[in-house]
């Protein structure tokens, strides 16, 4: 998920993020909806700790993840140790990654394509996912709409994100913060998670990351631009209709026949 393999802003956290997302299960009936629609292998990029790469295995599919983080991929392959399921995690980049196979699904969940820093790197992404689809495969992915009212919340104040109970057993809170650069279109986020040790002191765990929002219509150029066609764009997870208020993308293209 880090672009920088060297300091991967996951290492300090990834039990933690583990732990907060492990239970969120609002994304997954989309996720099967598409894999029953396009067949598998299933490709996840950015797969993390492996929450929608099992979830899928789980409902028979054949699916590999790549993520950059050796720390969530640590997790994501824990979470299927000894058990007998058709899912592989390795290392690897999605701006470059050829495994030779016809991938009948690519998925993007959860903002994961937000770590991508330029309209290059999305075009690389776009390109790579391409070449591994099968004629007739989908490319799926689910990033924030970002609407004024949106980013302007989030700049330069902490909010309170979530309460879950960490790694440890103890009730866990996850602060955010926001810097944002409107020309750049990218976030600094800032992330602490507080919880209280068994004597009773304050714990915390920071990490920080750059995000690069992306806009409608870069998603679409970047798409149509990459050789995918019957573009479809959502407003949930529900696929509701999208709305210029909707608060999220959810972007669905195919790879035509030849």
């Amino acid at each position: 998920m880090s672009d920088d393999r060297s300091d991967d802003p996951y290492a300090r956290i990834a039990d933690l993020y583990e732990a907060e997302h492990r239970g969120w299960t609002d994304d997954l009936d989309l996720y099967r909806a598409l894999a029953a629609r396009a067949g598998d292998p299933v490709l996840e990029l950015g797969c993390g700790s492996g929450r929608v790469a099992i979830a899928l295995a789980d409902a028979g599919y054949d699916v590999r993840g790549i993520d950059t983080s050796e720390a969530m991929l640590a997790i994501a392959r824990a979470n299927v140790a000894g058990r007998q399921l058709p899912v592989g995690f390795s290392c690897g980049d999605m701006r470059r990654y050829d495994s030779g196979r016809g991938f009948g699904l690519a998925i993007c969940a959860l903002d994961t394509l937000l770590h991508l820093q330029s309209t290059g790197d999305v075009l690389d992404t776009m390109a790579s996912v391409h070449r591994v689809l099968r004629a007739g495969g989908l490319l799926a992915f689910d990033i924030v709409n970002p609407t004024p009212d949106l980013l302007a919340m989030g700049d330069r104040v902490v909010r309170h994100q979530s309460t879950f109970v960490g790694p440890r057993g103890t009730e866990t809170a996850h602060f955010v913060s926001w810097d944002l650069d409107p020309e750049a279109q990218t976030i600094d986020s800032m992330h602490f998670y507080d919880w209280l040790s068994d004597e009773g002191l304050v714990q915390r765990r920071t990490a920080s990351f750059r995000l690069r929002y992306l806009e409608r219509d870069e998603v679409e150029a970047a798409l149509q631009a990459t050789g995918f066609d019957r573009l479809e764009v959502y407003g949930s997870v529900r696929l509701d209709p999208f709305e210029p208020d909707s608060d999220r993308m959810i972007f669905v293209a195919t790879k035509p026949d030849p």
